[in-house]
């Protein structure tokens, strides 16, 4: 990406007296070109994080310290507003306009179930959050089947623009304190950014090594690249006056090592470093590469390494970088949705690439070269922000269209999947009908959101969470919410005919709207304790990881106020499906045992199978009758392993198997309604579809508890 500080002054900047702008360094214009020809080049066809955007990190880090300091000095001002119509005018043009053009490739090109998630992440991106974004989603239980966003490349331009509102503000605070401490300007800077880079860089060592996926999008870790080139800047003015001397030993040849060394990790690091290993000691290497090949061009411009980068090609690339950043990935996004490949074969690879770079250069002469000369946005600085703004309701207006057709989706389905007997959904297993085919309901569009909003959040422990969250319900409606109560003059819990808990993680937590129906039908008060990706068994502390300590203090903690409670029943676990082979039992018995002291009914219910694929996605790419969406109901369970599982007395097995899956098989929809949300889950339409079948089991184990 090319820095918007590091072309000539744009349109309506003044003109620079003394200090005089230093002298071009055309090998970073080559640095930019070879660096988005190493990102295009691993993610094409290798996958791989090349650690490219690092060195445009580095690079927006040196020109923008550069820009600031300039102004500072000429001006007394880092003129923030100006700064700010720059920064607007350069980068909002492309960047809004290809993420506009996004929403028309997602259309076009990618499984309507992943819609959704593309537009959050576009909207994200327009907005210059897309890396917090991308964060939160990196660790969200709920987005963890979340495929390739097309504008997942943006995190780096949320960081970026991140950093332009932060970056004034540091300089212009330093200029403060040297003013009143009389020091130099430059000094001060170079204290603040050495600050900055030192506290920044062990926050990614402790966030790398502590949680690396959300440490990857987050500022405060990235924050040292910026650092590292604000030093640059501060320092190259005295390396080149340092190397200008007549006894500065072999400059030239010191400097030609470094630029080619500097060449040489950029072009190699990707092969050698792996993605976990970002943004900590790996990202030295990038970051330290392409500073060496900076300083080696300010000591001895167009030597050594200056040779292969001031080439026409090279150059040429170079001021493409950012266009060609920006369209390199959703064109690759969309390929490898096209053919079902995880990377590129050299023909496909090849025209990704030719793809890209037409568009970029399109982009770069549209609105890099041509809405420049224009004039529009370019002379004041109220101009580049209607600009920007007029970019910005680009990408708005084309969610807000794609936004609608899939709200008019979703209310034409549900009005559709109201009529039970064309979307009986369960029971056309449980009763054999014939029904006629229709669009399934939930569309794929929305299957993905298809679970009750009442246990995400508010209701819902995290995976690193270790209290317990309690949730009631009656009549069929959320009323009170981790003590607060929710419906006032609502039904006291005494009055129930029964007290029914919920107890465990997703596999229980997909079960809610059946049991809703079947409280509302017997007037049962639900109280409901649910935690991701937490099972009951006992001894999980012993695991070493911080989600099973908070697993096993939040199980003890739950049984606890179980105890208190004393309900007539309890919903947990009877079984395991998860991404192995088949069905599992872990040793839940001192579990059962716990609950079953409480006073309390246990029902131990099979667990559903786990596709391990995504079911609206695989629906989307080969239509709901096909094989690859169907999946043999042997690979999941042992027949015959559940009923043999001994349980202690008092507990309940319950098996719905056959209201999930045929005899042999488990199809993706069922009685026209779509029976997985994602790889494992249940929507929330089907498991509504499963309430009568429920309600007879729990109704049966509460009429007569003693029974085995």
């Amino acid at each position: 990406m090319t820095s918007p500080a590091s072309t000539s002054a744009p349109t309506g900047a003044a003109p620079p007296p003394a200090p005089a702008r230093p002298p071009r360094l055309h090998e970073i214009d080559g640095l930019r070109g070879l660096a988005i020809v190493v990102i295009a080049v691993y993610h094409i066809w290798f996958d791989r994080v090349s650690g490219g955007v690092d060195v445009f990190l580095l690079l927006s880090g040196f020109f923008i310290t550069a820009s600031l300091l300039r102004s500072l000095e000429r001006t007394g001002s880092v003129r923030p507003l100006a700064f700010a119509a720059r920064i607007v005018r350069r980068i909002f043009p492309p960047a809004l306009v290809v993420a506009a053009a996004a929403v028309l490739l997602t259309v076009l090109w990618l499984p309507r179930a992943t819609w959704n998630q593309q537009l959050g992440d576009i909207l994200a991106s327009a907005l210059y959050y897309g890396n917090w974004n991308l964060a939160v989603h990196s660790v969200d239980y709920l987005s963890s089947n979340n495929g390739a966003s097309i504008v997942q490349h943006y995190w780096s331009m949320g960081v970026q623009a991140q950093f332009y509102v932060l970056w004034p503000v540091l300089i212009a605070a330093s200029a403060g304190l040297a003013a009143r401490t009389r020091w130099s300007r430059r000094r001060v800077l170079a204290a603040a950014l050495a600050l900055v880079f030192a506290a920044s860089f062990a926050f990614a060592l402790w966030e790398t090594d502590a949680n690396q996926a959300f440490a990857y999008f987050d500022l405060r870790a990235r924050l040292w690249q910026f650092a590292t080139g604000g030093l640059l800047a501060v320092a190259l003015p005295r390396l080149r006056t340092a190397f200008a001397e007549p006894d500065a030993p072999q400059a030239k040849w010191t400097a030609a090592m470094l630029g080619w060394a500097g060449v040489a990790v950029l072009l190699g690091a990707g092969f050698f470093l792996e993605s976990t290993e970002f943004p900590g000691l790996a990202a030295l290497w990038p970051v330290g590469g392409a500073c060496a090949v900076v300083v080696a061009a300010s000591l001895s411009p167009g030597g050594g390494a200056g040779r292969l980068l001031n080439t026409r090609p090279v150059q040429w690339l170079g001021d493409l970088s950012y266009t060609l950043y920006l369209w390199h990935w959703p064109i690759l996004i969309c390929y490898l949705t096209a053919t079902g490949r995880d990377t590129a074969t050299v023909l496909g690879g090849l025209g990704v690439l030719a793809a890209a770079t037409l568009l970029a250069w399109a982009t770069h002469w549209g609105l890099e070269q041509r809405l420049p000369a224009t004039g529009f946005g370019q002379r004041t600085i109220r101009g580049a922000f209607a600009l920007g703004a007029a970019c910005l309701a680009l990408v708005l207006a084309a969610h807000a269209a794609l936004t609608w057709y899939i709200s008019f989706e979703r209310d034409r389905l549900a009005e559709a999947a109201a009529d039970t007997g064309r979307y009986p959904g369960a029971a056309a297993l449980a009763e054999g009908l014939t029904v006629p085919e229709a669009a399934f309901a939930p569309s794929t569009l929305d299957a993905a959101e298809d679970y009750d909003p009442a246990l995400s959040g508010r209701c819902n422990q995290t995976m690193e969470g270790y209290e317990p969250i309690r949730c009631d319900f009656a009549g069929g409606e959320l009323v009170q919410s981790a003590g607060v109560e929710l419906v006032q003059g609502g039904r006291e819990a005494e009055d129930a005919a029964a007290t029914v808990v919920m107890y465990g993680g997703s596999k229980i937590w997909q079960w809610l709207p059946a049991v809703l129906d079947a409280a509302e039908a017997r007037d049962w008060h639900v109280i409901a304790y649910t935690k991701n990706a937490c099972i009951i068994e006992t001894g999980q502390e012993a695991l070493g990881e911080e989600r099973y300590r908070s697993c096993a203090a939040w199980n003890d903690a739950v049984v606890a106020e179980i105890d208190r409670i004393a309900p007539d029943l309890v919903l947990t676990y009877g079984s395991r499906v998860g991404y192995e082979a088949y069905e599992t039992f872990p040793d839940y018995t001192d579990r059962y045992g716990q609950l079953v002291a409480t006073g309390a009914a246990v029902v131990a219910l099979r667990d559903t199978p786990s596709p391990r694929f995504d079911i609206p996605l695989c629906v989307d790419l080969n239509g709901r009758s096909a094989s690859e969406c169907t999946v043999d109901r042997a690979s999941y369970y042992d027949e015959g392993a559940f009923e043999a599982l001994e349980v202690p007395p008092g507990v309940h097995k319950v098996d719905l198997t056959d209201y999930i899956c045929g005899p042999r098989a488990c199809p993706p929809v069922v009685g026209n309604v779509l029976v997985y949300r994602d790889d494992a889950h249940l929507t929330n339409t089907y498991a509504a579809t499963l309430g009568p079948y429920l309600e007879a089991e729990l109704a049966a184990v509460l009429a007569d508890p003693a029974a085995g």
